[in-house]
């Protein structure tokens, strides 16, 4: 029986798969060899342990790191991981080049359960060493070290916060999620850090962990009612007691605002697009739509638009005398229609307008000209361009639409996929994914939209020849998450999506006829494919037989046409 897995070795299935199987790899897989240096008492050297590790935070891979040393005897791919240990765990991938010393980061996955030293054991090949790793407690404690900081000046000595004062402010009316001021710090030392402020009946604070040094901005929750009317100084605690901003409060029971729209009475100018929007799917708290507003006399506010396809936007509260506010209009209802929708708004008599793109209800979307650009293994240059021919194709009775890609050497076909109902297929070369001697086309379900979580179907086998043997493959598919917010983070900063489908794939062996048998385990592979409403594939991770990601391919830009 072993034997009959030697198509999967033919083929170069583990290093890197895309869910649309159009990726494959050459050359010689034979794995590295080699040792982790190491000290009389065990432990790796040299050694580096990078970011800080809290209690119940998750930890960033590309912070969330740490280093050793091998010593490389044989050149080829390699994978080294250590064990996990208080809810988390690093591994590495990659391929060594060149014999002799190499350094290598491991990325950290999961998350800390408690405070507390943490003695991994890193193994590679035969060889073992250890790394500890500090975990700090959740309130800055445990082991962990506080960070240093200083708020950054900006402009007079007692105004050394340099802060941007967000929402409006009404007296005797209490602070909103809306209510945040944004402060400049630098930072010296990682670690932990509060960061308080109050006046006027005001506090602004934030906890956190500062991960690396230099400049950040932070941004404080405010709370509390505002008591006193006007300019109300907001000054830090120690030890920055010396620093203040300034919050302007509106009277309460004043009369209406007086202002116009930025932009009026043409397009609202400038305008922020938040959340997105999607055919036949009810708007909720992250879409809002960014207006700026000029208030000549303070006072309260109601700015609304007009119902478009569905879909309005409105917001009311107090506003003071200033330039260039910003304003959250709040959505409302569910958009009918996919397409570019405009909305007028409307201010007392000002009055500009503004786009809005409602994506389609389609968990792939297939329109001609609609693109999407994936970063590989959080390598800010290794990127993957995927976009939609206006070509299509006949087979087996049907239509697929062809999609093209380039990974940096020109644009390929990569794949053809079409949708029939809730189902989503796709048409390739069984036999070349698998490394049969011969191709063997055919199609598959990979994404299904009106099924629930937990429901498995299988592809019909893929039968064929490598070397003299013969196969039959199939896949098998299972929906793990259904309509969830999944958080993607690539080099461009992190994205939430909603309405995602999360899919896993495994691969499985027909062994007698009628009896399929997974392989997960032989080949050491299977994969995870996320989809999101209205926008398409948005992650694909490929994980070892024990669930740890080896590459990921991840969503950092699209446009759907």
């Amino acid at each position: 029986m072993v034997r009959s897995f030697s198509l999967l070795a033919l083929s170069s299935l583990i290093l890197f798969l895309s869910c649309q199987k159009e990726t494959s790899y050459e050359g010689d897989n034979t794995p590295a060899e080699g040792s982790l240096r190491s000290d009389v008492n065990g432990d790796c050297t040299p050694k580096t342990v990078n970011g800080t590790y809290t209690a119940g935070t998750a930890l960033v891979s590309s912070v969330n790191t740490i280093t050793c040393e091998v010593n490389v005897t044989k050149k080829g791919p390699y994978l080294i991981v250590t064990d996990t240990i208080n809810g988390y765990y690093f591994s590495g991938t990659g391929t060594f080049t060149s014999i002799g010393s190499n350094t290598v980061t491991l990325r950290g996955n999961g998350t800390p359960f408690s405070a507390g030293v943490n003695n991994f054991i890193v193994s590679f090949d035969s060889t073992f060493c250890d790394i500890q790793v500090t975990v700090q407690g959740s309130g800055g404690g445990g082991g962990g070290g506080n960070a240093a900081f200083t708020l950054v000046a900006g402009g007079t000595p007692s105004n050394c916060a340099s802060a941007v004062v967000n929402g409006t402010y009404t007296q005797n009316a209490a602070l909103t999620a809306g209510n945040t001021v944004n402060v400049t710090v630098n930072v010296t030392t990682i670690g932990a850090y509060t960061l308080t402020a109050s006046g006027g009946g005001m506090t602004f604070t934030r906890t956190g962990t500062f991960t690396t040094t230099g400049n950040q901005t932070v941004v404080l929750t405010g709370s509390g009612t505002p008591s006193t009317s006007g300019a109300n100084t907001i000054t830090f605690t120690a030890p920055n007691a010396s620093c203040s901003f300034t919050v302007t409060v509106a009277p309460a029971g004043g009369g209406a605002a007086v202002g116009t729209l930025a932009g009026a009475p043409n397009a609202c100018a400038p305008i922020t697009v938040n959340g997105f929007y999607v055919e036949s799917t009810a708007t909720g708290t992250t879409n809002t739509i960014g207006v700026t507003v000029n208030i000549t006399t303070a006072g309260t506010y109601n700015i609304t638009t007009n119902t478009v396809n569905g879909l309005s936007f409105s917001s009311s509260g107090s506003l003071s005398v200033g330039n260039n506010q910003v304003v959250n209009l709040n959505a409302s209802g569910t958009p009918t229609t996919a397409g570019n929708q405009t909305f007028t708004v409307t201010f007392g008599s000002s009055t500009c307008t503004f786009t809005v793109q409602v994506l389609p209800n389609d968990y792939f979307p297939r329109s001609v000209g609609s693109n999407w650009s994936y970063e590989i293994n959080d390598a800010a240059n290794d990127s993957l361009y995927r976009v939609v021919n206006p070509n299509t194709i006949t087979a087996l009775g049907s239509t697929f639409q062809i999609f093209q890609a380039n990974d940096g050497t020109g644009l390929d076909s990569s794949g053809y996929y079409r949708r029939s109902g809730g189902d989503y297929f796709e048409w390739f070369d069984a036999g070349g994914y698998l490394g049969y001697d011969a191709p063997v086309w055919g199609q598959y379900i990979m994404v299904k939209d009106n099924v629930a979580a937990n429901t498995v179907w299988k592809s019909n086998g893929f039968a064929g020849s490598a070397q003299g043997n013969n196969f039959n493959v199939r896949f098998s598919y299972k929906i793990l998450q259904k309509d969830v917010p999944i958080i993607v983070t690539a080099s461009v900063g992190s994205t939430t999506y909603s309405n995602v489908i999360v899919v896993e794939e495994r691969l499985e062996l027909e062994v007698t006829p009628g009896v399929w048998q997974d392989i997960t385990g032989t080949i050491d592979f299977f994969g995870k494919a996320y989809y999101a409403r209205g926008i398409g594939l948005i992650l694909y991770e490929a994980l070892n037989a024990a669930g740890v990601v080896q590459d990921k391919q991840e969503l950092r830009r699209f446009r759907i046409l």
